[in-house]
């Protein structure tokens, strides 16, 4: 087990100023997420400037009877931190290289809005273009739809990459939390054959941040962080509940992947666990696993870090720190 420093005073702070609020596990999704994007506004990162950003509609397969028009799309933003031509077969360069990314929030708070600024600053500091996946939410949409969607969003990224000017063979996936869940899942095709879309494309890396691995919630992190952090296993019950058609669900490997049986090793990952995180434990397990199948990883920890810490940049001088370094390894980890 890694042991866990001290959290740093700021970002414990930040996580007090929060529970004097009304406890957030108690709140109906439709006013948590508004105050979610409140609080990256007002403690997270300013706004990068970008050379362009373009979004587009993506449709969707999975789709209940009766739903309109408007709930068969979804929309993805791309962000472009340079100018970029339109590449050849055989172009290589490192400005062409890109990652599609799914944000956090459980599946059921977060959108393109919350991880804008994130994803603005991860494209300017790791030179790559970054598509931001603005799936579905529970509970409206519920366990498997934001998977399906995600599978969607990549299917059709990949097949339109010359619109998107993205090299066919450089396309990564990853995400925060249940973004790094999704972005794990597309890799996964042997968690795929009970959903109504498989991903036709192999990612070729896969960039996980603290990373929502496991809904069973039996672990000694999990059971440990409970208060006076951004998450914490309450929060994470309130997610599971509304992401779940039933708690039995959570037993399931499409909705903990660590419990996969089989492991697509062939993918090269980054996983980033934190000292302060009910989802430590499961990210280590998953990081241990890899590495003992002799699966090309890089496996960082920051032990003085909390879930979500990229939220608290303005007020925290660790979480902006460890919010370069992420950027830096996203930069490192694709030469």
């Amino acid at each position: 087990m890694i042991e866990s420093k001290k959290l740093e005073r700021s970002q414990r702070v930040s996580a007090r100023l929060l529970s004097l609020m009304p406890p957030l596990h108690t709140l109906p999704p439709k006013i948590f997420r508004p105050m979610f994007l409140m609080m990256d506004r007002m403690l997270g990162l300013g706004k990068t400037q970008m050379h362009e950003i373009n979004e587009y509609l993506v449709p969707v397969t999975y789709v209940k009877p009766g739903s309109n028009e408007e709930s068969k799309k979804i929309r993805i933003r791309a962000y472009y931190p340079t100018e970029i031509s339109t590449p050849s077969k055989q172009d290589n360069n490192h400005e062409q290289r890109s990652l599609v990314y799914f944000h956090g929030g459980g599946c059921v708070i977060g959108s393109i809005e919350t991880h804008d600024r994130f994803c603005r600053y991860l494209a300017k500091h790791s030179n790559m273009i970054i598509i931001s996946v603005d799936y579905r939410l529970a509970p409206e949409h519920k366990f498997p739809a934001p998977i399906c969607d995600a599978i969607d969003a990549w299917n059709w990224i990949n097949h339109h990459h010359k619109q998107l000017k993205l090299h066919p063979k450089q396309i990564g996936v990853g995400g925060d939390s249940a973004g790094g869940y999704l972005a794990c899942i597309i890799g996964q095709s042997s968690l795929q054959h009970t959903l109504t879309v498989q991903s036709n494309y192999l990612p070729s890396f896969q960039f996980l941040l603290y990373p929502m691995l496991s809904l069973v919630g039996d672990t000694h992190s999990y059971e440990k962080f409970n208060k006076h952090l951004i998450l914490t296993n309450k929060l994470m019950d309130y997610f599971i509940k509304h992401f779940l058609n039933s708690i039995s669900e959570r037993h399931l490997p499409l909705a903990s992947p660590v419990l996969n049986e089989i492991i697509n090793t062939d993918i090269k990952t980054y996983i980033l666990t934190l000292g302060f995180d009910p989802l430590r434990d499961d990210g280590i397990a998953y990081a241990k696993r890899l590495k003992q199948a002799e699966a090309e990883i890089v496996h960082e920890h920051f032990p003085d870090c909390m879930h979500a810490f990229i939220s608290v940049t303005s007020i925290s001088k660790r979480a902006k720190e460890a919010t370069h370094a992420v950027a830096m390894a996203l930069e490192k980890f694709n030469h």
